[in-house]
């Protein structure tokens, strides 16, 4: 905006008065008091023109504030568009969340159902478990009752180990032990048969035993033998029992026995299956 000096309209309405009154012959009064009354009016004038001009400078300092203030707004207002952009974003974050959390829920509440199917299918598996518990104390029991039988079949069988091995030998005794037998049995005949002991007389005594004894070698292999006693006497050891009965044809004596019972007995080592202690123990007719 121009401005103006303040005492260039008082010179111009000086002039001005000066040349008016000298047109109209005022004469020289006249324009003394109209410079006057000229400057007087030019100073109201100039006072009002400061006002407006203090006004308008009061204007431009307001303007100037306005402007700062809305440069400060102006700022504000791009702060509150980037908050307003953050906001958005966060916005956008937990509405991502929500979802994200809707989601969680939906999952969690499958993990519980599966969960809830874990239980009860445990609960099952517990009792059956306790079933499975049971039977397997049934079974332990059956088992122990199975070995205590089994033990006892096994001590039977081990008794009968040794029953087995001198029935084995007497199927086919040595010589020594049916040279006994023999013996046994020739002095049976000779106290029951009179024939025999006559026929023992003709032959001789040595005759009628080697003729005797041919006939209880064959005999041996065809007799059955019957346990009577199985006693344990020490480790791995029993004293076995034996018995037979047979019918006696001795045809060189023309002697006819019905039954002839021998006892035979002996311990038998069930480890090493040797048989010790041999001896006969009766020799009967029945």
């Amino acid at each position: 905006m121009e401005r103006r000096l303040p005492v260039s309209k008082p010179l111009l309405l000086v002039i001005i008065g000066l040349i008016i009154g000298l047109s109209l012959g005022l004469g020289s009064g006249y324009a003394v008091f109209y410079p006057n009354m000229v400057n007087e009016r030019s100073r109201t004038i100039e006072g009002q023109v400061m006002d407006v001009e203090e006004d308008v400078a009061g204007l431009g300092v307001s303007l100037d504030s306005m402007n700062r203030s809305i440069a400060v707004i102006g700022d504000s207002l791009e702060g509150i568009l980037a908050l307003t952009d953050i906001i958005d974003g966060v916005s956008d974050r937990v509405t991502t969340i929500e979802n994200g959390q809707v989601t969680l829920n939906s999952e969690l509440d499958d993990v519980e159902d599966t969960l809830n199917q874990l239980n009860e299918d445990f609960v099952t598996l517990d009792d059956d478990w306790d079933g499975v518990v049971n039977e397997f104390a049934d079974l332990i029991s059956a088992y122990n009752s199975m070995n205590i039988e089994l033990k006892a079949a096994q001590d039977l069988v081990r008794e009968n180990d040794g029953i087995r091995i001198f029935t084995a030998y007497m199927a086919n005794p040595s010589s020594y032990f049916k040279e006994a037998i023999n013996d046994e049995v020739y002095a049976l005949l000779v106290l029951e048969s009179q024939d025999f002991s006559e026929w023992a007389t003709l032959v001789g005594l040595n005759s009628a035993n080697i003729i005797l004894l041919q006939d209880i070698d064959t005999l041996m292999g065809t007799l059955v033998w019957n346990p009577t006693n199985n006693t344990e006497v020490g480790d791995n050891s029993y004293q076995v029992k034996l018995e037979t009965y047979f019918p006696f044809e001795f045809d060189p004596a023309s002697v006819s026995i019905n039954k002839i019972r021998i006892e035979v007995r002996a311990t038998i080592n069930l480890e090493t299956q040797v048989i010790t202690l041999l001896q006969i123990g009766t020799v009967e007719v029945v």
